[in-house]
């Protein structure tokens, strides 16, 4: 084991070892040392400090370490270089306390192949082009993770993450920013609790069948195929690109759901739904928008309590189950149902005596039509009601589409 402490109390020239320090005193100073490290080891730092850190892998078999100060109080900086036969550790720290004006910047050579482990009491965090295990956090610094390989558990507690042309397993976690996954393969997992989530160009490892996001104030963007996701917001929209199959819940926004072939479930409080295209089945709800479903290959509950409901049914209509129930306490439902399906009617349309005009269900299957012809005092206002019953092709799956002050349209598909 091998162990340098260097510290800046005066103004002076020291040569220790391989360490070197240069412009001590008020002016900006530099420390630098290398070590002969072989690839496999590991980096440990405790930067009570604080201070960005750069680590860059690098085709040597040496650690070398390039520390830069700036500021009238950096002449009680501290570090300690600790070798041994397990890597690195670096330690850094002020002689007196309520130092506040020394600016800390750390730049670290590592073999390709090296595991890091890190803690600092605040500063940004940037890796790249390592090959190892990744954990620790920073206490108020944004993380930035470039071309890596291995596993991941790094925190910040007030910052943003950038991880990018990387292929990880793991997670990472910011209490107070964004995180921004791009171009990663890997299982990884991404939670904010007060920023945006994106994944994009993201593809599966093969360790878990599920990726779960979470952010507690913020959008969530996701193009993870090969997965079944899980995304959950208490603040904001949510759009997935891709994903085998989606469980998606806000509670103050937006969802929209481009591709899911073995299903989509989808909620929000307070906003419109998207479902784009979708297999196996598409079950949607929202207490205050629109619900739109493009091209469901499965059966499809969807219910509004203040807007339409519009849903296109494709596939082969003899094949799975193919039932749909729409709801709405407030609008207008259409649906779109392949010829062939064999169905089972049931339709409820509402309107009351303050409605604007007179609502209608509008079949281009054989049904029949009911109209009740006193007002009935339900639900808190008078209503009449309109029934529509029967059935096509047998009965199969039961079709139940049920308004209030909606039209209720049905046409037949290819």
């Amino acid at each position: 084991m091998r162990r340098s402490v260097i510290s800046l109390t005066a103004v002076f020239l020291v040569v220790f070892a391989s360490s070197l320090i240069v412009f001590a005193g008020e002016a900006e100073k530099t420390i630098e040392n290398q070590f002969g490290i072989e690839a496999g080891k590991r980096l440990v730092l405790d930067i009570e400090t604080g201070g960005e850190i750069i680590v860059t892998g690098w085709d040597k078999d040496l650690v070398k370490v390039v520390v830069d100060l700036d500021g009238k109080d950096c002449e009680y900086f501290e570090i300690d270089f600790d070798e041994s036969s397990k890597g690195l550790e670096i330690e850094t720290e002020y002689s007196k306390n309520k130092i506040r004006h020394c600016g800390v910047d750390i730049q670290i050579m590592v073999p390709a192949v090296f595991d890091i482990k890190i803690e600092s009491m605040g500063g940004d965090l940037k890796i790249e082009k390592v090959d190892g295990e990744f954990k620790g956090r920073t206490m108020g610094g944004d993380i930035e993770l470039l071309e890596l390989k291995g596993e991941v558990a790094l925190t910040t507690y007030g910052g943003d993450i950038d991880v990018k042309n990387s292929k990880l397993d793991g997670k990472v976690k910011t209490m107070g920013g964004d995180i921004i996954i791009s171009e990663v393969e890997g299982d990884i997992k991404g939670s904010s609790m007060g920023g945006d989530v994106t994944y994009h160009k993201v593809t599966g490892g093969k360790e878990s069948e599920e990726v779960s996001v979470t952010t507690m104030g913020g959008d969530i963007n996701l193009d993870y195929a090969g997965k079944y996701v899980k995304a959950k917001t208490f603040g904001g929209d949510v759009n997935v690109v891709h994903g085998e199959e989606v469980n998606v819940m806000t509670l103050g926004g937006d969802i929209e759901v481009d591709d899911a072939p073995l299903g989509a479930k989808v909620k929000t409080m307070g906003g419109d739904i998207h479902v784009g295209k979708v297999g196996v089945y598409a079950k949607a709800s929202t207490m205050g928008g629109d619900i739109k479903v493009d091209a469901v290959d499965g059966w499809v509950e969807a219910s509004t309590m203040g807007g339409d409901v519009t849903v296109t049914m494709v596939g082969d209509p003899g094949t799975g189950e193919r039932h749909v129930e729409l709801k709405s306490m407030g609008g207008t439902l259409e649906v779109i149902l392949p010829d062939g399906l064999s169905m089972d009617f049931d339709i409820e349309l509402a309107y009351t005596k303050n409605a604007k005009r007179k609502y209608k269900i509008i079949c281009d299957f054989d049904i029949e039509l009911e109209e009740t012809d006193k007002w009935e005092n339900s639900w808190g206002s008078k209503r009449k009601y309109i029934y529509g019953t029967g059935t096509v092709g047998g009965g199969e799956h039961k079709i139940t589409l049920k308004t209030v002050n909606g039209d209720i349209i049905i046409k037949k598909g290819k």
